[in-house]
Order: C-alpha cells, then structure tokens, then sequence
C-alpha cells in the first residue's frame, strides 16, 4: 500500500476513506525545511514575470477590508514594502521554474493526473492574508517557512455564502471558526472542497497550496466545443419540411427537434468519441504554459543525447498528460491534443503518464523505436515534456 504522502501515520487507504473531500487533516513535523528549499526571492522573480499568474492582496481598512491586484509586478516594489503588514503575494505554477516544487508536487500524485492543478507558492509579510474565504476544489497546504495561524470552520458549507459586496476578491461576509491550528515549518494542512478557512501569517512565512482541480466551465465548454466539431451534417440530412407548419414560418416543429435529439442522441452513445471528448478537455491547460521551458522541435538524436548526459525529462504538468486505451490502439492526449500510439506502446503510455522518473534507465527500451520516439519528440513540442539536468 502507497503511504499517504510525507506520513507514516496516516495510509493512503486511511486518507481516502476518513478525510478526502470530508474533513481537515493537520499533520505536524511531517518534513525539514531543507526538503523542498524556496525563498522570497525566487516568488519575487516569478511575480514578476508575464508568464505566471500573480496576485498582491492586501487588507486595508473597514471601508475596503480588502483588494486584490493582479501581476506582473517590479521587485522593487515589493522589496520595498517588506515593513509594511497586512498583504500576501501569490503566484501560480511555480514547479515550471522551481525544481524542488516540482519535487513538492509529484509527492501528492496519489489521485489521476487530471484532477492534479499547480503548486501555487504565497509569501506574506506578517498579519497578510486572503480573508476568509471557501474553495470548491481539495487543497494541501504546506507550510515551508515561518508560521501562519489558521482559523476554521469545520463542516462543510451547504448553503450559499454571502460575500462581501463591491470587492474585487471574494472574502466571506459572514465567518464562525470552530478550530484554529498554529501550522509552523514542516507542517500540512489538507482541507476538503467547501470548508470556510481564513489563514493569516504570524511572521513572514511562504506556504505552498497544492490544489486538485474538477472539470469546470472552461474544461466542459472545451469538450462541447470538441462535440460540435463532429456535427458535419450535409444538407441532405436534414428532415424535409413538415408541410403542417407553411402557414406558421415562425415555429420550430416537432420533427426538427426530433431530428436533432436523434442526432444528439448518436454522438452521446458513440463512447469512444466521447472518451475523445473528455481527454482532450480535461488535458486542456487551464493556464498558459512557460514555452521558454520547452525544446523546439527536438530531434530523436538530441532527446538520446541528453538523455545519455544524465538529463531527465519532466513532465511539465501531469494534469495535462493521460492516456485511454483503444480497440486497436492506445490515445495520448497531451494539451489538448490527440496522438495515437500502437498498443504495443502501452508501456510506454503508462511510463510517460505514471510516476517513475524519465531517464536514459526507464526510456531506452524505446530509444531505438521510431514511433517511439515520434511521441516523445511530439510531447517536447507541445510543452507536455520538458528537459531538467537532475542536478541543477
């Protein structure tokens, strides 16, 4: 049985069945600072970058409690205000360009990678927070640095909250903490989806937030938009004119409607269109990817090379890398796109969408292979896979 991450007093199995999506879990001292090293200046570089997201929110007064300001921002700006109190500065996607929250991530690959968002990193001055506030998605916070207090409600918010009107970031309007844990470096905190929280720094400290994203507006209006692609009627398909409505040109008739259900009814049946349907919006970024990390246009010849010099290859975001299983085939979806493989690729499906390492060891079983290696220079070019030498 895979241990639940970090602990050996809580099991995977014990994690799933007790706390996922249910209820908090606090683990104390399950790290050392040194495991996954970040500093203030490294968030500082990435927040001001216009190919991360970031955001400054800081608590003002009673008549604008908070306010929200997105990036890019100048780092000496935000140097500047270090003896100032009452703001957090958040950026998103941090294990693009941090190795060892890359490393962070792929600890908490317990789920399929679909589901697996971003580490976001936060670095807040003392007293700085978010408000209170409830997520509709599972977060892990870890807390690499300095302390933070967390205030919250423990049960699940089953009906609709009121936030606080005329800001331009959703702080609850009415909030009753039932717990309020000291989280201190080393520490997790786990909260399901719906669980009211509000976290504030007692010094300066930097936490990571690992969050697991569910299909959402944008990943289901991307399948529909894929659904309609294979709507290629031809105008002979459609029902001839019902004769019982010539003298009523306005109405839309029952045969129509009949027509299209039956046709909406025939894609809907057809599963591995489907299967298409949901792999490539689900593998659709939900943010913009850092193409200065990708290779261009990789030859087979480079990829060998560098494997052979120890380079390993990482998987940019698993949540944008899975494969389905097909009749007569194997499909990779990767952004958004579809490759299909022979089945006698499985394995390396498997490989690529798994959890072992990708080096020279576990990949020269397909060096030699040209479809092989077809994938894995297509993978390089749409920023599924990119480069790291492991010891950078």
């Amino acid at each position: 049985m895979t241990q639940f991450p970090f602990s050996a007093d809580v099991s995977l199995k014990t994690f799933m069945q007790d706390y996922w999506q249910k209820r908090p879990l606090f683990l104390q001292n399950v790290f050392k600072t040194s495991d996954f090293p970040v500093c203030r200046n490294e968030i500082f570089n990435l927040a001001t970058r216009f190919d991360f997201v970031s955001r400054f929110i800081q608590e003002l007064d009673e008549e604008e409690p908070w306010i929200q300001t997105p990036g890019p921002f100048n780092k000496n700006d935000l140097i500047e205000r270090l003896e100032d109190t009452n703001w957090i500065l958040l950026v998103q996607n941090t294990e693009w360009e941090i190795d060892s929250m890359h490393e962070l991530l792929e600890h908490f690959r317990f789920i399929p990678n679909w589901r697996l968002d971003d580490v976001q990193l936060s670095f807040s001055v003392m007293d700085g927070s978010a408000g209170p506030h409830v997520d509709s998605y599972d977060v892990f916070l870890v807390q690499l640095s300095g302390e933070k207090v967390w205030q919250i409600e423990s049960q699940p918010i089953t009906e609709k909250r009121s936030f606080i009107q005329d800001l331009n970031i959703q702080v609850l309007e009415s909030f009753d903490p039932d717990q309020e844990l000291i989280v201190k470096s080393g520490d997790i905190l786990y909260l399901p989806p719906k669980i009211p929280h509000w976290g504030f720094a007692k010094n300066q400290c930097i936490t990571a937030s690992i969050g697991f994203k569910i299909p959402d507006e944008a990943t289901i209006g991307h399948s529909f938009h894929k659904m309609a692609e294979r709507l290629q009627w031809k105008p002979e398909l459609y029902p001839d004119i019902d004769t019982s409505q010539i003298d009523d040109p306005g109405k839309v008739s029952k045969t129509v409607l009949d027509w299209f259900q039956n046709e909406m009814r025939l894609i809907v049946e057809d599963r591995c269109y489907l299967a298409q349907v949901l792999c490539t919006g689900i593998t659709h970024p939900q943010r913009d990817l850092d193409s200065s990390l990708f290779w261009h246009s990789p030859s087979a010849d480079l990829i060998h090379a560098e494997l052979i010099k120890d380079v390993i290859l990482l998987r940019q975001s698993p949540s944008v890398i899975v494969y389905h299983e097909l009749d007569d085939g194997v499909a990779i979806y990767a952004m958004g796109e579809e490759i299909i493989i022979g089945k006698d690729l499985k394995p390396l499906a498997q490989l690529l969408t798994g959890r072992d390492e990708l080096n020279y060891k576990s990949l020269s079983p397909y060096l030699e292979n040209e479809d092989a290696m077809n994938l894995i220079m297509n993978l390089f070019q749409l920023g599924a896979l990119i480069g790291s030498d492991p010891n950078h």
